[in-house]
């Protein structure tokens, strides 16, 4: 429940809500806002990925702390903010103490306040009502700021000690030198790491979406790890290199099999834990297979990063499409726009454009022909013929020309979703 002064609790709530609502519209603005406050007082943040991070982490602040004021919730009632936590995290691996974490909280509060200060000031209430509103918010930000530091040192600090332990294992100095091409002995490796670098690898990038999730991610991603081994059949112990809180680098051995992974026979694996995402490499074998697979597995991360729908919380990168779409993931605005300049209203996120996608990538998979592409999808050649010169009015063009482009499209939108279709507001908008 929302904290009050005694004074008309209810009429403070509805001018909280009021101010939450005034300031949704300006989040973008005041999360760069922030985050210019917080780069020019901490010089610790000289490195890319932090100030990456760090942008990440504000915006994703911002956006839960207008949300919880427009909905008039608690300062503690916070949701999972990921970025936030991922902040906290390069900065512990980069050796950034905590103490540079706090102070971005105190000097992105600061900053926060002076916008909300500016809104108490031209919302619609009584000139009475202005100053209790200020100190009501003013408490209201000091307990959030309070909650999340908190949560965030915690995680921090977690993240210090585990990559302390895991430095001083053998292990991952053993991976790392064949990994960074240096000559490595291979009974040598296989004594330390109990894994044959001469067969055939399937490495994969596994995490856990969700960082609340459970306590103990290590002990996760291990079963995970152990899980994927047996759905893949794959005869000796996997090998397993932790790289994170909540992520780990594996690798799958097999004799001979060079066949690619399965996706759909390990989802339901993968869909068992809370959170999870895997994304595979292509099989390779040896020493140059071991660095192959792995390297492929990262490039198509960004999919099962990215992708709004189930089914792409497994990936692999020897799957159709999945390495031209992992570079389309790469950055959303502008693969929103180009999968709406190419499909036209039927990039719209609703269910008819939906039907109508999938009714033009049957047929273009099935050579444009009408009764295979009915069988396919169940219905009849005249509810076919119906959608396709639907979608051809809505595409501008006939479903064939801009064949490549269109199928690429389509098949982007099946992969990552809604993430990259256009709101159906904005679609009727346009016409």
């Amino acid at each position: 429940m929302l904290s009050t002064t005694p004074q008309n609790p209810e009429r403070l709530r509805e001018l909280t809500r009021q101010i939450g609502l005034r300031l949704s519209p300006e989040t973008d603005a005041i999360a760069v806002s922030m985050t210019a406050a917080i780069e020019h007082a901490i010089g610790e943040l000289t490195d890319e990925d932090m100030r990456a991070a760090l942008h990440a982490s504000v915006a994703n602040n911002v956006e839960v702390i207008i949300d919880l004021l427009s909905h008039t919730k608690d300062a503690h009632d916070l949701p999972p903010l990921p970025d936030a936590m991922h902040y906290a995290v390069v900065l512990a691996r980069r050796n950034v103490s905590s103490a540079a974490l706090r102070r971005a909280y105190h000097v992105g509060s600061d900053r926060l306040l002076a916008h909300v200060f500016d809104q108490v000031q031209e919302v619609d209430c009584a000139d009475h009502e202005k100053l209790p509103l200020y100190h009501h918010l003013a408490g209201w930000l000091y307990q959030y700021v309070d909650e999340i530091t908190r949560t965030v040192i915690a995680a921090h600090e977690e993240e210090v000690r585990y990559s302390h332990n895991q430095a001083a294992r053998s292990i991952n100095s053993m991976v790392n030198r064949v990994l960074n091409g240096e000559s490595v002995d291979a009974a040598e490796f296989e004594r330390v790491t109990k894994y044959h670098l001469g067969q055939v690898h399937v490495g994969c990038r596994v995490w856990i979406d969700d960082y609340g999730a459970v306590a103990d991610q290590a002990r996760l991603l291990a079963n995970l790890v152990d899980q994927l081994g047996r759905a893949l059949e794959v005869s000796r112990a996997p090998l397993t290199v932790a790289t994170g809180r909540a992520t780990a680098e594996a690798w799958f051995g097999r004799e001979v099999r060079t066949d690619a992974v399965d996706t759909r026979r390990v989802a339901s694996v993968v869909a068992a834990t809370r959170g999870a995402r895997v994304a595979f490499g292509a099989p390779g074998r040896g020493v140059d297979g071991f660095r192959t697979t792995r390297m492929q597995a990262g490039q198509v991360v960004s999919v099962a990063q990215t992708s709004t729908t189930g089914e792409a919380h497994v990936v692999s990168y020897s799957d159709d499409g999945i390495p031209v779409i992992a570079r389309l993931a790469g950055d959303i605005t502008t693969t929103r726009r180009w999968v709406r300049e190419v499909l036209g209203d039927l990039a719209a996120d609703t269910e008819d454009a939906a039907r109508q996608r999938e009714t033009v990538r049957v047929f273009l998979d099935s050579a444009e022909n009408y009764s295979d592409t009915a069988s396919r999808l169940l219905l009849h050649r005249n509810t076919v013929k119906y959608r396709l010169t639907k979608a051809e009015h809505e595409l501008g063009r006939r479903p064939g020309d801009r064949r490549l482009d269109t199928q690429l499209a389509l098949a982007t939108c099946e992969v990552l979703g809604d993430v990259v279709l256009t709101p159906a507001d904005s679609t009727r908008g346009a016409r």
